[in-house]
């Protein structure tokens, strides 16, 4: 196993407590979600159609960002310092994320029918988001570097 590869068995009581704590909070949270869906999707043909883009979130998952992941792993990571590892595969994950998710702001914005669905101009936020994420990137990747090593 490699040097950045390696996470510490944790055995100590409050880290399990903490587990459990955020084990109930993520179930409280998936109940409440499931909840309001049920209670404020008015028609059943709305209901299909949240269930097909929930499907398509999986397929989108399974057949781009594993393989995105995978990829970096295996072919960018290696070639990079270890100390630069997390920043860019946290970065670059998350920018693969919001590849996605432009793709569907901009076609919704493309063949909206109310103006006001998406009032704002979405090149220009997804632009800002991305600067966002590689100048947190950097910052990581120049904080990591600054680290003494163990």
């Amino acid at each position: 196993m490699r040097e950045y590869d390696a996470t510490p068995a944790s055995t100590s009581r409050g880290q399990a407590a903490l587990r459990w704590v955020l084990w109930i909070g993520g179930a409280a949270l998936l109940a409440f979600g499931v909840l309001t869906a049920l209670t404020t999707v008015p028609s059943t043909s709305q209901r299909i159609n949240v269930l097909l883009w929930l499907a398509g979130g999986v397929v989108v998952h399974d057949a781009v960002l594993v393989p995105l992941a995978l990829l970096v792993g295996v072919v960018v990571l290696p070639r990079v310092p270890p100390s630069w590892r997390p920043a860019l595969r946290g970065g670059l994950l998350a920018l693969a994320v919001l590849g996605i998710v432009a793709v569907a702001l901009v076609a919704g914005a493309a063949t909206r029918a109310n103006p006001s669905v998406v009032p704002q101009d979405v090149g220009a936020a997804l632009a800002l988001a991305g600067i966002v994420l590689v100048v947190g990137v950097l910052v990581g990747m120049f904080l990591g570097g600054a680290r003494r090593p163990r």
